[in-house]
């Protein structure tokens, strides 16, 4: 059996019936789940690299997208008697079974057609075959009712889930709700789609009638509660495995599609009120109770009596996939026939006066809990019942006696039902709790970080039945169908399957034949790969049960292979920090060692020091340490007890100019960049004063080439910095006046210039002042001296604009961004010094630099500009 995941309400009910179909004839299952495990819900894309185990099986069934058509092919050309289920057939030469598609869905219109609905849309994913088949037959049958399809009724859903449907929600809302019922392509669909109505403040079926397909359990736990289609796909199962035992025995078995028949079972979401319904039919009550049997059960083989005419459902002469002829009567003892001749006989002989047995009844609660009831099927018997009782005392010819033994016929047949169907939900529940305790139990066995090896797989439970084996892949080979498996693990209570334990095998040949000979203890056996996220260790081979219940691919064997790669890596990941961590245990040993070198040198490093001046340090790159010589501490004013021995004791001290500057110098020597350090930085010292100091340093490494220590000295430049500081200073300003030398005037002059030239909205001015001569004392009033008349010019000006003494008596200004005009403020200084110094001062203007190609044209246009004024003030002192 080859399917995507080995349970749940689809997967796992096929597989039901396969295990069924298959233990009746004494044959042994094999479930192999071809998807990774640890999936959040049913996949949609058949995965390229499938390991398959084909060598030791007869024959195989394979579900729908359980594998890659390419492989699907290549498998029914290999000769192997293969079975199809709802896929494409590959090459023509296998059967095909899937369940009636276009007769479920052609009833669900045709239901929804007799509420008086006329524009009924469709809800689906596309992508496999039954949904393109229910859509087909949601459009003919359409046509069929003179209702024309319209593309825009059509939501297309993202996937089979719940988020495909609530996709499908929004798309119809937003397309303004043109449909006023829709039919599913899935349950799970349909739940979406309900939520996203809710959610937009809709109810169904008020807003929106709705039918889906599958009759998954969920279905009858919504609100309201949903009709669907039952497609009964345990029969599906046990159809595949009759062909292909046909195959087996060399039958001809007629290639193409063979269908299991399905049924409508009608609910609340399209409108109907199922009690209502069963009240109001005209049909006779035991007709009503094989409809129930079809469609309020789980379990069981599906023939049943037909006493009352052709069965519902099938048309005369119609041969469905178990080869009944509809309208043929059936011998053959079922457990639905027994339910319903358990429910018919004493309530048809309470007639006569007859009391119900009570041995008659404990077998109809054995056979309504061995059925597997729906969680609404109670409700719905209560209600068949009783239209038998009112039917049984309908007439005047039954005498006290008789209406005395319907009533108590009544009351104990429904108690036997109430039983029955209480039963099995209590059995479900304890099911429920139990596969929780289990998975409990796993998840703490597998993840507990005691140093257990969960290749052991003594994490199992120990109450499950069964044998397992895991087999992980072999160390160092690479992927693909002959890639080497190492058994690992098993779990036997007999003892036999230890010896397989270190033996290798390849994935076509697992599990192991050891493992499926003896008896059968269990449906099937299970095969799931070993996996989670990118991981894959291998698979896992498990004997259980089928999981038929659970609405998402997380079922048991899923789970617990998933949980299993994730102990592994968790393991694999242990011993790796384990081996990190013995490395790291020598390289500390050789660390201490290098350590003990050091101490043993400080001696020397604190004698060096103190005949050197200097200050010495000693960073333990591993340990995070530094230790500070004395004299290290003294340079800057500490105690010895006031500097520790982390770094930060230095960094921290660090001027915030200088900080990004050491940090990075250090980083770079702790990452082995450079082997030599050098650097000058200010410290703060005790006094809260900043100290220049200059650092060298050597990097030293360890055996493996890595950097272990740092070890330095430092040195107190202070004096040496600020004079060269003051030099820097002294080359950019005059001494006397504060004022910008004509060096640094005559660079910012000419990046003026180049930006004027550039940038079509800038410009700038130039002011030169000639000084007067500072007259002799005693030789009349001497005037402002040079420092005050260039406080005076310096305050006419913007920050930003520059002035400059570019001469022994000259003063200019470079005033930036001025349009082509000097600056009123400008004007008015030079206006009252004129007024006050007149012919002792002269005054050039050049009012913009853009005629000029460099800052000497500039200055020369200014000198050019002095001669004008001192012209201009000869001419008016010479008299005409």
């Amino acid at each position: 059996m080859l399917a995507p995941v080995v349970g749940g309400f689809y997967f796992g009910a096929v597989i039901a019936g396969v295990a069924r179909a298959c233990r009746a004839g004494g044959h042994r299952v094999v479930a192999v789940q071809t998807y990774r495990a640890g999936l959040e819900r049913e996949p949609v894309v058949a995965p390229d690299d499938v390991p398959v185990a084909i060598d030791a099986v007869d024959g195989l069934v394979v579900l729908s997208g359980a594998l890659p058509h390419d492989r699907l092919a290549a498998l029914e050309r290999s000769g192997i008697p293969v079975v199809l289920v709802s896929e494409e057939v590959a090459t023509g030469t296998a059967p095909v079974v899937l369940p009636d598609n276009a007769h479920g869905v052609r009833a669900s219109v045709e239901h929804l057609v007799a509420h008086g609905h006329r524009a009924i849309g469709f809800i689906g994913c596309l992508t496999q075959r039954d949904m393109r088949e229910r859509f087909d037959a949601y459009r003919e049958t359409l046509l069929a009712n003179d209702i024309e399809p319209d593309e825009g009724w059509v939501y297309a859903a993202s996937d089979n889930n719940e988020l495909g449907g609530q996709t499908a929600a929004r798309l119809m809302l937003a397309d303004g709700m043109r449909t006023t019922a829709v039919v599913v392509a899935t349950d799970r669909n349909a739940s979406g789609f309900v939520a996203g109505l809710r959610q937009a403040g809709l109810s169904v079926p008020r807003d929106q009638a709705v039918v889906a397909f599958d009759h998954a359990d969920f279905g009858a736990r919504l609100t309201p509660r949903l009709t669907t289609v039952d497609a009964h796909f345990d029969r599906v199962g046990e159809a595949a495995v009759r062909l292909l035992l046909a195959r087996l025995r060399g039958e001809a078995v007629p290639v193409g599609e063979h269908r299991t028949p399905t049924s409508l079972v009608v609910r609340e979401s399209c409108g109907c009120t199922p009690l209502r319904r069963i009240e109001d039919s005209g049909g006779d009550w035991r007709d009503e109770l094989l409809d129930l049997v079809r469609t309020a059960f789980a379990g069981g083989r599906v023939t049943v009596p037909v006493q009352h005419g052709p069965r519902p459902g099938h048309r005369e002469g119609h041969v469905d996939a178990r080869g009944v002829r509809g309208g043929e009567r059936h011998e053959r003892r079922s457990p639905q026939e027994a339910w319903w001749r358990a429910i018919v006989e004493p309530l048809t002989a309470a007639r006569t006066g007859v009391q119900p047995d009570d041995l008659a009844m404990c077998r109809l609660t054995e056979l309504t809990t061995g059925l597997q009831p729906y969680p609404d099927a109670l409700e719905l018997l209560v209600a068949v019942v009783r239209r038998a009782h009112d039917a049984l005392l309908a007439g005047d010819d039954l005498d006290a006696a008789a209406r005395t033994a319907v009533e108590r016929a009544t009351t104990e047949v429904i108690l036997a039902l109430t039983r029955g169907c209480t039963t099995a939900l209590l059995q479900r529940s304890g099911r429920l709790e139990s596969t929780l305790v289990h998975q409990y139990e796993v998840a703490t066995d597998l993840l507990r970080s005691d140093g257990a090896d969960p290749r052991t797989l003594d994490w199992l439970p120990r109450s499950l039945r069964g044998r397992a084996c895991l087999a992980l892949w072999a160390p160092g080979t690479e992927p693909g169908p002959d890639r080497p498996l190492e058994i690992v693990g098993v779990r036997d209570g007999s003892g036999g399957l230890a010896r397989l334990v270190g033996t290798r095998t390849v994935p076509a040949e697992f599990p192991p034949a050891a493992m499926l000979r003896g008896g059968m203890t269990a449906e099937a056996t299970f095969v799931v790969p070993v996996t989670c996220g990118s991981s894959d260790w291998g698979l896992l081979a498990l004997e259980g049960a089928v999981d038929t219940r659970s609405t998402t691919a997380r079922d048991r064997a899923n789970h617990w292979a998933a949980l299993l790669a994730v102990a592994l890596d968790q393991q694999s990941m242990l011993e790796s920090l384990h081996e990190q961590r013995m490395q790291l245990e020598q390289a500390a040993a050789r660390e201490r060692a290098l350590a003990d070198a050091v101490r043993a040198s400080e001696e020397h490093y604190a004698l060096a020091s103190m005949a050197a001046d200097d200050g010495t340090w000693d960073w333990d790159v591993s340990a995070g340490t530094v230790y500070y010589s004395p004299r290290w501490k003294s340079t800057l004013g500490y105690d010895d007890e006031a500097v520790g021995s982390s770094p930060t004791e230095w960094l921290e001290r660090v001027h915030p100019t200088d900080r990004d500057e050491v940090s990075t110098a250090i980083a770079a020597a702790l990452a082995g960049v450079d082997t030599t350090l050098e650097f000058e930085h200010r410290v703060r010292a005790a006094s809260g004063q900043y100290r220049w100091l200059m650092c060298r340093a050597m990097t030293v490494l360890d055996e493996a080439g890595c950097p272990a220590r740092l070890v330095g000295t430092v040195v107190d430049v202070t004096e040496r910095k600020q004079a060269e500081l003051s030099q820097q200073r002294d080359a950019l300003r005059e001494s006397e006046t504060g004022l910008a030398t004509r060096l640094l005037f005559v660079d910012r002059l000419g990046a003026a210039v180049v930006r004027a030239h550039r940038v079509h909205e800038f410009d700038c001015a130039l002011v030169v002042v000639r000084l007067p001569a500072v007259e002799a004392p005693g030789r009349g009033d001497p005037g402002p001296t040079v420092r005050q008349l260039a406080e005076r010019l310096q305050a006419a000006v913007r920050a930003g604009d520059t002035a400059a003494r570019i001469a022994e008596d000259q003063i200019a200004l470079l005033l930036e961004d001025t349009a082509g005009a000097v600056p009123v403020r400008v004007r008015r200084v030079v206006d009252a010094l004129e007024a006050e110094l007149g012919e002792r001062i002269r005054v050039g203007m050049v009012p913009s630099v853009r005629g000029c190609a460099d800052a000497a044209a500039v200055l020369r246009e200014a000198d050019i500009a002095l001669a004008r004024s001192a012209a201009s003030a000869a001419v008016v002192r010479t008299p005409r």
